[in-house]
């Protein structure tokens, strides 16, 4: 009995250690694989990994290669009264960001009461009221993403600067009304073209009144907007400030507020803008639309300023857009 059971530990004492030795050789071919993939992995990355000196950042190539641009052109119209500041009623301008271009176009009206002080100073005009909302779009253009929104902000501002004059001048006013008892109120009055044109080509454009806006996209083609399709409008198509008699005198704001004279349109794909007054006349409207879409910036700049304009008025444009970077 003792032979066989020594025979049998015997036995079992070899089959553990033949065992123990498998069981060590699988884990040594385990970590070495394991070694090995991470040896593949890593001469992997290594091989594929861009040098610091020719990695660029993935990015949309627009982001780095558009840059806006805006350009004002203006003239003013032959005179229709004896006054001097009737000149320059046309007023426009733009606000510029690496995102977005903020551009408007106002048409003051020519023939609206102007009071001016002793020294000749505008108080009360349309050419004034003009200037105002365009300080104040100046100013509120980067509070705003909404073009009937930042139009509504300025033409509050643009009133109270107006009301500032009134209380500062009450001498000067009240002696005007004085001098004209037939009259209830007068009016100044101007209309209202205002685009915001995003990087990325998102267009929207608020509109009172008849001046206009052409769009193209990248490719140089018209693009159309909801305005387009919408009369240009007249009469009531403006923005007023109205000076009312009383005591104490004030001065009101009336804004449009029908889809008829108030025009809001938005466009995608848009490169260029231009917007201009009714002063351009329709030879000129014909000009811009076709000749800025085959043409290059500097030809159509060279084109427009020798082509002839006979309107009788002030005129106003502006050319605005995202171009690549030369």
């Amino acid at each position: 009995m003792a032979k066989v059971g020594l025979t049998f530990f015997s036995g079992a004492a070899t089959a553990l250690i033949a065992y123990t030795a498998v069981l060590n050789k699988q884990r040594r071919l385990r970590v070495k694989t394991r070694q090995s993939d991470e040896a593949t992995r890593r001469d992997l990355r290594e091989q594929h990994a861009p040098t610091n000196a020719h990695y660029v950042p993935s990015e949309e190539p627009h982001a780095l290669t558009l840059l806006p641009k805006a350009e004002l052109l203006l003239s003013a119209g032959p005179r229709k009264s004896t006054r001097d500041t009737e000149l320059g009623e046309d007023v426009t301008g733009t606000v510029l960001t690496s995102e977005r271009i903020v551009f408007w176009v106002l048409d003051g009206t020519s023939d609206t009461v102007v009071i001016s002080s002793s020294q000749g100073r505008d108080l009360l005009s349309s050419r004034l009221f003009c200037l105002a909302i365009s300080a104040a779009l100046h100013q509120l253009a980067h509070r705003y993403e909404d073009t009937h929104q930042l139009a509504k902000a300025a033409f509050d501002a643009a009133i109270q600067q107006l009301r500032n004059h009134l209380e500062e001048h009450q001498a000067v006013f009240k002696s005007f009304v004085e001098k004209e008892q037939q009259t209830p109120h007068w009016d100044v009055s101007t209309t209202m073209l205002l685009g915001i044109l995003s990087k990325t080509g998102e267009l929207d454009l608020f509109r009172i009144g008849d001046s206009k806006a052409i769009c193209f996209d990248d490719t140089k083609q018209v693009v159309s907007t909801p305005i387009d399709q919408k009369p240009a409008s007249i009469g009531l198509g403006r923005v007023y400030a109205r000076l009312v008699r009383g005591e104490p005198m004030t001065l009101e704001l009336y804004a449009p507020d029908r889809s008829e004279q108030l025009h809001r349109g938005h466009a995608s794909g848009v490169r260029r803008v231009i917007a201009f007054s009714d002063g351009i006349g329709p030879g000129t409207e014909q000009y811009l639309q076709r000749m800025l879409g085959q043409r290059t910036y500097g030809q159509f700049h060279d084109g427009l300023s020798r082509t002839p304009n006979k309107t009788y008025d002030d005129k106003a444009l502006v050319l605005v857009s995202f171009e690549a970077m030369s």
